[in-house]
This record gives structure tokens, sequence and C-alpha cells, in this order.
């Protein structure tokens, strides 16, 4: 199963799909006339505006802090440090390019979450791809929203959100143990494989401390992602910045050898295709610009404009890929840890910070398991979110899901590392086709002029009033 796993996993990542991720994306750059980019300050000052939704639904800050929760997890830390394994230093560069071109999809993806969303049972606002689809193309779209919503809901139970989290945080809690000399208690299994007790455990506490919070609905979530990410990414981000000081005589030596391996790998053709795709993917993987994950969290924010959400949209690939990733991505480098994945990680850290190696590594076992946290939680909201599109909003069909799902964060554990990254790699790829095809053919509707004016107010000089929302986004365009 491991290796037909891994198959499909290179097959379906090959460059038809990373054609489809980037060229999308700098499509859609050129016909918003590198707005998003423009944008950027903007986007990062809507952050701290005053008003914050309307006090009944949920915030476009907790709705920006759910995304973020559901983006950043293990793969920002343990997917970086795979991705530099299988395609070198120079898949750094691929992966932030990725991110560059994804800020277009971001832009896109947000405005239309809030342009097609509506109201639930629940009076909250609900929308994502399955819903601009259906709304945006009518009829003609609908087997692209069933199967945007069968992966969503797929990828959230056996993929992303529950299997790739917990058991990274397992097996680096075995990792630690390993290195500290600490002895395990292990479960053999029928096919050999050893399970640390000490990780059947840790899927048992996430698997409670998860039911606690999904079953509190979208603002239990909310709230919860709210005070979480901050703190978790404030708190990773000192460490990485320490680090980095103490090494900084090696960074230009880790910049030179990113640039070079990007363009100039060891073996040419299969190289270069190597390189791309472990950091596209990977990059796909932390930020999701154009799987349509994001959405879902969006087009639940109150007191937004859709032309506002899409730049609040694309300040998550600023602190997930530009800040985290980029930084996770500097450390392995500086630090030349050998390896890859949870080794170099913990290597990295034990050598990096001011601490004894059992503290340091204790530290980032810590950050890692918040990061997985927060995932699992975020991604239990997209995953009935893209059940109740298959069912119709059906309550008894939500709760068996969410039910499922707890007992699925339990069993995470026990299942194979090396399987469940390429299960959620192809989850990955099968939401992104139907989403980026969907919005190539939304595409149209934003309209030239759209673009034009869209770029005009981005460079519109400092003091000038910015055009109103139906001068940059007129109804007949959209």
């Amino acid at each position: 199963m491991e290796l037909l796993l891994e198959r499909l996993e290179h097959t379906v990542w090959g460059w038809p799909l990373l054609t489809l991720l980037l060229g999308t994306g700098i499509y859609l750059m050129l016909r918003l006339r590198f707005y998003p980019i423009l944008a950027l300050p903007r986007a990062m000052r809507l952050l701290f505006r005053g008003k914050q939704g309307s006090g009944e639904g949920v915030s476009p800050f907790g709705a920006l802090c759910t995304s973020l929760s559901a983006t950043i997890g293990t793969g920002n830390v343990i997917g970086v440090a795979t991705a530099l394994t299988l395609g070198g230093p120079g898949a750094l560069l691929w992966m932030e390019l990725s991110a560059v071109t994804g800020l277009s999809l971001k832009y896109v993806e947000g405005l239309l979450s809030i342009r097609y969303r509506e109201r639930g049972p629940d009076g909250l606002w609900r929308g994502g791809p399955s819903v601009y689809i259906l709304r945006g193309l009518g009829r003609k779209g609908r087997p692209l929203a069933i199967a945007f919503a069968c992966f969503g809901a797929l990828a959230g139970l056996c993929g992303v959100g529950t299997f790739v989290q917990i058991g990274s945080v397992s097996a680096c809690l075995s990792a630690m143990l390993s290195k500290l000399g600490q002895g395990m208690t292990v479960i053999v299994l029928a096919s050999g494989r050893k399970v640390p007790l000490a990780a059947v455990f840790v899927g048992l506490a996430f698997s409670v401390l998860t039911g606690l919070v999904i079953f509190g609905g979208i603002r239990r979530v909310s709230r919860v992602s709210t005070v979480l990410v901050p703190v978790m990414g404030g708190l990773y981000l000192l460490c990485c910045l320490w680090i980095l000081c103490r090494f900084s005589a090696q960074i230009p030596t880790a910049l030179r050898s990113v640039l070079k391996g990007a363009f100039h790998p060891a073996s040419a053709a299969s190289g270069l295709l190597g390189t791309v795709t472990a950091g596209v993917s990977r990059g796909v993987f932390s930020h999701e610009a154009g799987l349509g994950t994001a959405p879902i969290a969006s087009a639940s924010a109150e007191g937004v404009s859709p032309e506002e959400q899409g730049l609040l949209s694309m300040t998550a690939i600023v602190f997930d890929t530009f800040l985290v990733c980029t930084l996770t991505g500097l450390v392995l480098l500086v630090t030349g840890t050998d390896g890859g994945g949870i080794s170099a990680a913990m290597q990295a850290f034990a050598q990096g910070l001011p601490f004894s190696a059992g503290v340091s590594m204790s530290l980032l076992v810590g950050m890692l398991t918040l990061f997985s946290f927060t995932t699992v939680i975020g991604w239990s909201w997209y995953g009935t979110a893209c059940l109740d599109v298959l069912t119709g909003g059906s309550h008894f069909a939500r709760t068996c899901y969410l039910i499922v799902y707890t007992l699925t964060v339990a069993a995470a554990p026990w299942c194979s590392a090396r399987g469940v990254w390429s299960a959620a790699n192809l989850c990955n790829a099968c939401m992104a086709i139907p989403n980026v095809s969907a919005i190539l053919l939304l595409t149209p509707r934003i309209g030239k002029e759209a673009a034009r004016r869209c770029s005009m107010d981005a460079m519109k000089k400092k003091g000038k009033k910015q055009a109103k929302l139906h001068d940059i986004f007129p109804e007949n365009v959209l």
C-alpha cells in the first residue's frame, strides 16, 4: 500500500499539476496587473483595523486565525525538512516562488468566498469552493463542486487533518526519547513495525481535546484558534530568529546553496523535476493556495467586503510561507543538520537554542504539538463544511463525521508516516484540480476593467482616498 501511494503521488505531482498551479497563479497575477503584490501593505493594515465583525458570528481576524491554524502545522517544520532532503536546498526557493504565485490564488479565493457565500441554517455565513462553484457556474459546475466536497471531507479524515499531524507529533516524541537515550515501551505490530506506547497516549489525549473543541461548533473553533495561533507562531519565530542570530555567519552560504540548487541540480532534468516537485508540493501543502480550504474559513467572516477578504486571505501566505517556512528552511541549512524530517529538525533546535538538548527538543515537541492541535481542529471545520454540501447540511451526518473524526485522531499513531504523507499529498492534488479549474472558469467574471482598476488603486499616491468596492468590482463584472 505504501509503494502504491508513493507511485500515485509521484504520478499526480508531476509537470501537469505543477503547471496548473503555478500557471494559474501567474495567469491571475498578470490578469490582476500584480495587484495582489502591490496591495500587500494594505492587506497587512487591514489586520489591525478597529472594526472586527458584528460580534455575533466569526470576525475577519478569527476567520484568518482559523485558516492559519489549519495551514501552520507540522508541514511547516517536518514538511520543509523533508522537502530539503528530497529536493536539496533549492527546494526552498521553489517553495517561495509557489507562494508568490499563490498570492493571486489566495486573493481570488477569498474574494469569491465572500461574493458567493450564503447563510446557513444556524444563521452563520458558509461558503468555500463547492458553494462558489455551484453559485458561480451553475449546473455545469456541479461535478467539480461534488468532487471537491468528496475529497475535502476525505482529506479531513485521512489526510492533512488527522493522520499527518498526530502521526508527526508521535514520531517526533519517539525521536526525542530515542535521542535522549530514554527507554520506550513499544507495541510490535504483525508487520514488525513498532508503535511507542507514548504515541498511543498522545493520540488518545488529542482525541479527547479535539472532541471538546469541535463539538462546540464554528465559534468555539474560531475562539481557540484566535488564542493559540498568535502564541504558538510568535514563540516559534522567536526560536528561529535566535538560532539564525547565533549562526549568522552561515546565512550567506546557505542563501548561495539555495540559489545554486534551485537551477543547477546535480542530475539535470530529473534533478530539476525533483527539486521543483519537492518545493512546490511542500509549499502547496503548507500555504494551501489553490487547494480551496482557506475560503471555507474566509466565507464565515462577518463585516468584510469581498475585496477586503481577498486581501486578508493573502496575509496567510505571508505568515505561513514567507515567515515560518523560510525561517525553518534557513535554520536547517545554517545548522548543517544531517538526515531529514524529524531528525533534522530535532538536531537543528538542539544545536541552535541556548538550552540543553533535552530542553530544546522538548520545546520543539511542545510547539509541534500546538501546531498539530490547531490544524486538527481547523480541518474539522473544513471536513464538515464539505460534508454539508454532500448531505444538504444534515445534522446527523455532521455528528457522525465528527465522531469518526475524533476516533481517527486516536488511530493516527498506528499508521505508517510514509504512507500517510503520500495519502495527504494525493488528497491535496485531488482538491486542487477541481478548485483551480473552477477558478479559471470564473476568471472572466473578474474582467479586464476590474483588473485595470485594481492596479490603479494600488498605485495611487499615499493620502488619496481608496476607491469604493463597487468601483473596483462592479456588479456587472462579478
